[in-house]
């Protein structure tokens, strides 16, 4: 089966670049934030070990760098990668009208099920389906002569 991709919707891919790349930039961050605190850390000793101060005063507490660093990264991360996809998507629109959109060529695989095999010597019970229920008592019609029963009552007259 082949198949060609004429175009990319704008729409959908702001709505799945952007999330994808949220969550791509917040895990980026997180761990920047893990090795600039382990760095940052390590340069802290470095200092008390040489007697020098380097960096005690700068240095930002690492609570605080786990917290923004990764925010910091998801949303410039995911509006930046955004805006690039956006631009990518319409030079790929713009050279599909011309030369044509790319081709895939599909191959649909037969597979056979994978169901649930029994062990060898396994044999499934056999059950008989219920009896049907009887059917229901024939209706005798009333005879001509006889009035059908009426719902007025010797109650509801007074």
């Amino acid at each position: 089966m082949r198949l060609e991709l004429k175009s990319i919707g704008y729409w959908s891919l702001i709505k799945i670049s952007f999330v994808v790349n949220l969550v791509i930039g917040f895990v980026i961050g997180l761990v920047y934030a893990i090795f600039m605190g382990a760095f940052l850390g390590l340069a802290g000793n470095m200092s008390d070990l040489t007697g020098m101060p380097m960096m005690d005063e700068a240095m930002p507490p690492f609570g605080i760098l786990m917290v923004i660093m990764p925010l910091f990264f998801a949303f410039f991360g995911a509006v930046f990668n955004t805006i690039l996809f956006l631009i990518t998507a319409f030079v790929y629109n713009l050279t599909a009208r011309l030369a044509g959109g790319l081709e895939f060529n599909l191959e649909e695989i037969k597979q056979e099920p994978t169901g649930y095999v029994p062990p060898p010597g396994y044999t499934q019970p056999v059950t008989q389906p219920p009896p049907p229920p009887p059917p229901p008592p024939p209706v005798e019609p009333l005879p001509p002569d006889v009035p059908p029963p009426s719902n007025d009552t010797d109650d509801d007259k007074v």
